[in-house]
Protein backbone atom coordinates (compact mmCIF):
# COMPACT_ATOMS: atom_id res chain seq x y z
CA UNK A 1 0.00 0.00 0.00
CA UNK A 2 2.42 2.41 1.15
CA UNK A 3 4.66 1.62 -2.30
CA UNK A 4 1.90 2.82 -4.70
CA UNK A 5 1.47 6.00 -2.74
CA UNK A 6 5.15 6.71 -3.41
CA UNK A 7 4.87 6.08 -6.65
CA UNK A 8 1.67 8.08 -7.15
CA UNK A 9 3.28 10.71 -5.20
CA UNK A 10 6.53 10.43 -7.46
CA UNK A 11 4.53 10.16 -10.83
CA UNK A 12 2.55 13.79 -9.78
CA UNK A 13 5.40 15.32 -9.00
CA UNK A 14 7.20 14.48 -12.28
CA UNK A 15 4.34 15.58 -14.05
CA UNK A 16 4.60 19.36 -12.38
CA UNK A 17 8.54 19.58 -13.38
CA UNK A 18 9.19 21.18 -16.29
CA UNK A 19 11.08 19.32 -19.28
CA UNK A 20 14.64 18.94 -18.81
CA UNK A 21 16.34 21.51 -21.52
CA UNK A 22 18.40 19.70 -24.14
CA UNK A 23 22.20 20.80 -23.86
CA UNK A 24 23.32 23.29 -25.96
CA UNK A 25 25.26 22.59 -28.75
CA UNK A 26 28.31 24.80 -28.24
CA UNK A 27 31.26 24.65 -30.94
CA UNK A 28 34.11 24.99 -28.28
CA UNK A 29 31.69 22.40 -25.99
CA UNK A 30 31.17 23.01 -22.26
CA UNK A 31 33.86 24.91 -20.95
CA UNK A 32 32.66 28.37 -20.48
CA UNK A 33 36.68 29.35 -20.48
CA UNK A 34 37.03 27.60 -24.00
CA UNK A 35 37.19 31.06 -25.73
CA UNK A 36 39.57 32.74 -23.45
CA UNK A 37 41.84 29.57 -23.57
CA UNK A 38 41.88 29.70 -27.50
CA UNK A 39 42.36 33.36 -27.54
CA UNK A 40 45.36 32.78 -25.49
CA UNK A 41 47.01 30.47 -27.58
CA UNK A 42 46.67 31.97 -30.70
CA UNK A 43 48.40 35.31 -29.38
CA UNK A 44 51.05 33.18 -27.63
CA UNK A 45 51.43 31.26 -31.15
CA UNK A 46 51.18 34.74 -33.35
CA UNK A 47 54.31 35.74 -30.42
CA UNK A 48 56.02 32.80 -31.47
CA UNK A 49 56.12 33.30 -34.80
CA UNK A 50 56.76 36.74 -35.17
CA UNK A 51 59.27 37.73 -32.09
CA UNK A 52 62.11 35.78 -34.17
CA UNK A 53 61.44 38.00 -37.35
CA UNK A 54 61.53 40.89 -35.04
CA UNK A 55 64.45 40.54 -33.24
Amino acid sequence: MTDLRRYRKAREQAKRRPPPRPPGQRILGSNPHAARILVIAALVLLALWLLPALI
